[in-house]
């Protein structure tokens, strides 16, 4: 691996977030190139469904096509990326099945983790989703769809951050970056949702404020069921 490999990543305009964060020589250089292209997806430069080319994204980041083919196939693995046999490799855009089976499994996995989250650790998890709240009311004012999104995924991820239990955590990872992808994809369809949403987050944090933890999972269970159909129509229209 050359000196400049590790040291010459260089953003263009499709791999923009290149420039945010010194590169750490710990890091292998499929992890930087994944991290960067993560970014690039939660950051809506690479569209859902984007088909991907290994050469020019190599040549954007100034490196090798090895790394790159081994970060795709590192998204891969986390459900970002699609690779096809003939066909190349895509940024993932669920049909109708996967996003159902994105939603029910999010939907069991955060209901078991916010329960354990209010057990265990109630004050620490109320003060990261008002945290998160905060942010986010300032997001809705600003029309800022993207810091919107970003603030929901912050909300959410609270819960397997305080549910004592670092294995929900390692669980929710498989489609952790789907969602928050999704979220940022689709925001801005979604802007008419947006005021109820951000009621319903309120909602959740009064109950977790009270230790109701059936309220909590009542309301959780409402606001993640309702994902399906919402994302859908705007799946549908991009």
């Amino acid at each position: 691996m050359s000196e400049q490999e590790h040291a010459g990543i260089k953003a263009n305009k499709n791999i923009n977030p290149m420039k945010k964060s010194p590169i750490s020589r710990q890091q292998s250089l499929a992890a930087i190139v994944a991290d960067r292209l993560k970014a690039s997806i939660l950051n809506r430069e690479l569209s859902l469904g984007e088909a991907l080319s290994e050469e020019k994204i190599a040549a954007a980041m100034d490196v090798s096509r090895t790394p790159v083919r081994e970060a795709l196939t590192i998204l891969q693995l986390q459900g970002l990326i699609v690779i096809l046999a003939r066909r190349g490799s895509f940024v993932f855009k669920p049909n109708r099945d996967e996003l159902h089976s994105l939603v029910e499994y999010r939907l069991h996995l955060e209901m078991l983790a916010a329960g354990l989250a209010v057990e265990r650790a109630p004050k620490a998890l109320y003060g990261a989703m008002m945290d998160a709240i905060a942010v986010m009311g300032k997001a809705r004012a600003a029309d800022d769809a993207l810091a919107y999104a970003e603030a929901d995924t912050r909300f959410h991820d609270a819960m397997f951050e305080h549910c004592g239990n670092p294995l929900f955590a390692e669980a929710f990872e498989i489609a952790a970056g789907r969602i928050a992808a999704l979220r940022a994809h689709l925001s801005e369809q979604l802007g008419l949702h947006r005021q109820k949403t951000f009621e319903e987050h309120q909602q959740m944090a009064e109950a977790v404020k009270r230790q109701d933890i059936s309220t909590l999972r009542e309301l959780l269970q409402a606001h993640i069921q309702a994902m399906e159909p919402n994302y859908a129509s705007a799946l549908a229209i991009l």
